[in-house]
């Protein structure tokens, strides 16, 4: 009733007011009603715990995926901010390149260069001073030669993951450093100072990043910093963009004062030593300067996408775009393999090395990260064949081949954890085995596909399946071999693992030896311990043994009791009863033997292995001779003369049906004959009854008259 509920309410079409009327219309009375209501009730409650479930299986891996977001988004603004600043940095060293002979006047531009030194300094002194005023701890920042502040301001901090306000804070930007200070409590009543510093960041470590607005979240920018990341909220938009030009004006200023630091003292060493001193100089020799470019060769300059390839590829890496980096790697490696090489394309030759490198690491750390995840669903070995294709293509085969079959032990692991043990053992090992020997035959043909070139890999694979069959059985075993099971149950569980285990054959890899060789030693003591058993039932039977028919009291029980037999191979034969009578000419010991022996025999010969067959045939002889010693004693006993007939009746019965079955089992199976068995069988000797015949009288020498009286 539950299931038909379930799928009315998951109906496209469902409509509540009609299923409430029809409700209604069918139940008669309030009982039906309230009994209906518990049923809704009670698949309410466990909708509801399935989806608490769900929500706490899936809870820490949305907060696993979450914080990775987190951590790629502030990587990748690093990445971008850093590739911006070598643009810059690109772009001034090649106005430099291009840049003809300077030559010095010294005359009025370096007084007015003085001048504008002069009045810039009296400035930054001025609000340096003003700083120090304003801001607690902040003397010695005041200290720092050539330091100025290029832009102020008064920012809202907030929270760098849900967004809330903070606090409020007072902003400094220097053309080195950026100064944080925040507001004092009781600032407007004591005068200055009105800050207090808080924290200093330096340019060359420091990336300044747009935020989108979102939510609450507007007008914001971040600040990422080495283990730090700050968001602050500007009052305008105009004072956002100030703010973001503003910093990065000052960082492509501080790059290129320091590039440009050394430039005039080597230049100034290249004029002294080409040239000689002369206070006369020719403005019209165009060619001072100029004699190492006219004897070098012409290189014509790569196209532009080769210049920008390495950022490129970092833009690609950061954003996981892994098909358009190996794209873009294989374009520039060609490019590069047939150049003309030359100092700038050797540069960058280096760089293309550094991130096909850097690929590789991140592609490896994705397998190592989905082999290492607490829950692994979804499309899991699917949806890391993309990562393996690409460590292929990098010719990393072998490392994508060992971290794929780590990742194939991680799912396995996680499929098999999720059978709860339930039920008989029986039912346990045949449900774990079909299970972990279906995933290993899928996983085999998922690393075949995601492989298909790469034979040297087919060894690793095979070494995986030997490895994971090993720990399978291992875990069998200690389920299987406990004093609880019987042998009937341990070698049905067995019979099924083997025929599991064949599921394997279809790929070309037979793991049954590696199986049985794992499994032997256990199964032959199970064997020895289940023949010593069977062996004291017998010899309790035999101690027992009273030597009189069995009577099975109805004819229905006679029938049912020799279809049993039939069933096993060890039918009775039809002269030996009468099918109107309910007697049968064994003895119950006997016929408690038939059972126990053949049963035993089956269970034995269903696990026989060539290494187990000398055990088996020990334990099978073990268990025959105990009967048959007790059918020799009892042929010669005088004291059962006249049970002289049944004994043999039960002796002809073991010897020509019960062992007769036992030596076509043991061929069938064993292709051998039992020679054992054979000799226990020819020890059972006795004359067959046969039918009374009427004897002759014996002769005598009595005379045919005995006198002659009557002559």
């Amino acid at each position: 009733m539950t299931d038909n509920l379930t799928k009315v309410f998951a109906a496209e079409d469902f409509n509540p007011e009609k299923f409430v009327k029809e409700l209604s219309a069918q139940c008669v009375g309030a009982d039906e009603l309230r009994q209906q209501r518990a049923k809704i009730q009670e698949l309410a409650n466990n909708t509801s715990a399935q989806l608490k479930r769900n929500v706490y299986q899936n809870y820490m891996q949305f907060i696993e995926t979450a914080k990775e977001i987190s951590h790629l988004e502030s990587e990748m603004y690093q990445l971008s901010q850093l590739l911006s600043e070598q643009r810059a940095l690109l772009s001034t060293l090649g106005s430099t390149r291009t840049a003809g002979v300077v030559f010095e006047d010294l005359s009025e531009s370096q007084q007015e260069n003085s001048n504008d030194t002069v009045s810039k300094e009296e400035e930054q002194k001025q609000k340096l001073i003003q700083l120090i005023e304003n801001v607690e701890g902040a003397l010695s920042l005041a200290e720092t030669p050539g330091r100025a502040c290029l832009h102020e301001g008064s920012l809202l901090e907030l929270d760098p993951i849900e967004g809330t306000p903070l606090k409020r804070i007072h902003a400094y930007l220097f053309n080195d450093v950026l100064m944080i200070a925040s507001w004092l409590a009781n600032g407007g009543r004591r005068g200055p100072p009105r800050y207090k510093m808080q924290a200093v960041y330096n340019l060359e470590s420091l990336a300044i990043v747009n935020v989108r607005d979102h939510g609450t979240v507007k007008l914001a920018f971040k600040l990422l910093a080495f283990s730090d990341t700050r968001v602050f909220q500007c009052a305008t938009a105009t004072s956002k963009k100030e703010w973001l030009d503003k910093c990065e004006q000052a960082k492509r200023a501080k790059l290129a004062g320091e590039n440009s630091s050394g430039a005039p003292d080597e230049g100034k060493r290249a004029k002294e030593e080409k040239v000689p001193p002369s206070r006369s100089m020719s403005l019209d020799s165009n060619t001072l300067g100029m004699d190492d470019d006219d004897d070098s060769e012409y290189h014509e300059p790569p196209p532009e996408w080769v210049l920008e390839v390495a950022e490129d590829l970092d833009s690609c890496i950061a954003q996981r775009h892994f098909e358009e980096a190996y794209s873009l790697l294989e374009k520039a490696k060609t490019y590069l393999k047939d150049a003309q090489s030359t100092p700038l394309l050797t540069e960058i030759q280096t760089k293309v090395n550094e991130r096909g490198r850097s690929l590789v690491n991140v592609l490896t750390k994705e397998l190592e990260s989905s082999a290492e995840a607490k829950s692994l669903q979804g499309g899991g070995l699917r949806s890391a064949r993309r990562v393996v294709k690409l460590l292929i293509q990098l010719n990393r085969s072998a490392q994508g081949c060992h971290l794929y079959l780590r990742l194939c032990s991680a799912v396995l692991k996680a499929r098999l954890k999720r059978i709860k043990r339930e039920g008989t053992t029986a039912a346990y090992v045949k449900q774990l085995s079909a299970i972990a020997f279906s995933n290993i035959v899928e996983i085999a043909r998922e690393f075949l596909k995601t492989f298909p070139q790469s034979t040297n890999c087919t060894s690793g694979l095979v070494v995986w399946c030997s490895q994971e069959v090993k720990h399978l059985t291992s875990h069998l075993a200690k389920q299987l071999f406990m004093p609880q099971v019987t042998l009937s149950t341990l070698v049905e569980c067995i019979v099924t693992v083997r025929s599991h285990c064949d599921q394997l054959t279809q790929l070309g890899m037979d793991f049954r030896y590696q199986l049985d060789g794992q499994l032997r030693s256990p199964l032959a003591k199970a064997i020895q311990d289940a023949g010593e058993n069977r062996a004291g039932t017998v010899k309790l039977n035999v101690s027992e043994d009273t030597w009189r028919p069995t009577n099975l009291e109805t004819s229905q029980n006679l029938q049912k009791f020799l279809s049993e037999l039939e069933d096993l191979g060890i039918g009775i034969p039809s002269s030996s009863y009468s099918a109107n009578d309910c007697w049968i000419p064994l003895t119950h010991n006997t016929l408690s033997f038939s059972k126990i022996y053949v049963s035993l025999l089956e269970d034995c010969l269903s696990v026989a292995t060539p290494e187990l067959m000398s055990t088996i045939d020990n334990v099978l002889v073990s268990v025959m001779r105990v009967e048959v010693q007790h059918l020799i004693v009892s042929l010669t006993d005088p004291k059962l003369k006249q049970e002289r007939k049944l004994v043999q009746n039960n002796a002809a019965y073991v010897r020509d049906v019960i062992i007769a079955r036992g030596l076509e089992l043991y061929k069938s199976t064993t292709n051998q004959k039992f020679t054992k068995l054979l000799a226990l069988k020819e020890q059972i000797v006795f004359e067959s009854p046969s039918p009374a015949k009427p004897r002759p009288a014996p002769r005598t020498s009595v005379p045919k008259y005995s006198t002659t009286e009557y002559l």
